[in-house]
C-alpha cells in the first residue's frame, strides 16, 4: 500500500505542496493500521494476553463508575490496585453508610457457575487481605485510640461484572455469599448499602493511610525490579 500510494502520488501530475502534506500523512495512517493489525493479532492469539486486556477494561469501567459515585457524594472515595504480598485489592471502596466495600472487576462475555464460584472465592480473600490491612494501618498508636478502632469498619466483598455477561447478572445476585452488580447498576447499587456509618474524619484519615500504604509499596516494588 505504501508503495502504491507513493507511486500513485508521485508520478501523477507534478508534485505540488499539498502532495507533500498528504503523502507524509498516508505513510503514518499505513503505519499505525498495520500496528493496530499486529497487535490485534497478537491478541488473538494469545488467550492471556486478551485476558489481561479485558481485566484491565473492567478495572477501568469501575474505576470511573467510582470517580462518578465520589462526585454524586454515593462515596467517600476510594483506593484502586493496591498491591500486597499475598495478592491485591482491585477497588477499596470507603462508602458513606456501608463500611468498606472490596470491589473485584471482572469482564467477561458468558459466565457458568463454576465460574461463578471462583469469582465470589476470588472477591473473598480479597476482603479479608482487605481487613488485614486495615487492621494494620489503623491500629491504635501510642497513647491515643485510633478513631476507625472506636468505630470498626466491616469489608465487604463485591463482584461488578462488565462486557456480556453483565447483562445476565439478576439484581441483587449473590453467591456463596458474595454479592454481584453488574457494572451498569454499580452507582444504583451503592446508596442500597446498610452498614457501617463512616464519619467524614474517619473516611480522610483512612483514605490518606491506604494511598500512602500503596504509594510507598509501589516504591519498594519497583526498587526489588530494578
Amino acid at each position: 500500500m505504501l508503495m502504491f500510494v507513493t507511486g500513485t502520488l508521485m508520478f501523477f501530475g507534478p508534485m505540488l505542496t499539498w502532495k507533500w502534506y498528504l503523502l507524509g500523512a498516508t505513510h503514518v495512517f499505513l503505519v499505525a493500521v498495520y500496528l493496530q493489525f499486529l497487535l490485534l493479532s497478537f491478541l488473538a492469539h494469545d488467550r492471556e494476553a486478551i485476558w489481561h486486556l479485558r481485566g484491565a477494561w473492567g478495572e477501568d469501567n469501575t474505576r470511573d463508575e467510582l470517580k462518578r459515585a465520589r462526585r454524586n457524594r454515593l462515596i467517600w472515595g476510594c483506593v484502586d490496585s493496591i498491591n500486597l504480598n499475598i495478592g491485591d485489592v482491585d477497588h477499596l471502596v470507603v462508602t458513606r453508610a456501608g463500611g468498606l466495600v472490596a470491589m473485584d472487576s471482572k469482564w467477561r462475555s458468558s459466565v457458568n457457575r463454576d465460574e461463578l464460584t471462583r469469582m465470589a472465592n476470588d472477591a473473598r480473600r480479597s476482603a479479608l487481605r482487605a481487613e488485614a490491612l486495615c487492621r494494620s494501618l489503623l491500629r491504635p498508636e501510642r497513647g491515643a485510640r485510633h478513631r476507625a478502632r472506636e468505630q470498626p469498619i466491616a469489608v465487604t466483598p463485591l463482584v461488578v461484572v462488565w462486557g456480556p455477561a453483565q447483562h445476565t447478572v439478576p439484581e441483587n445476585a449473590v453467591v456463596e455469599g458474595v454479592t454481584f452488580v453488574a457494572g451498569r447498576q454499580l452507582r444504583e447499587w451503592l446508596p442500597q448499602l446498610d452498614g457501617s456509618t463512616v464519619d467524614k474524619v474517619v473516611a480522610e484519615d483512612t483514605l490518606q493511610r491506604l494511598t500512602a500504604f500503596r504509594a510507598a509499596n509501589s516504591e519498594r516494588t519497583t526498587a526489588r525490579s530494578s
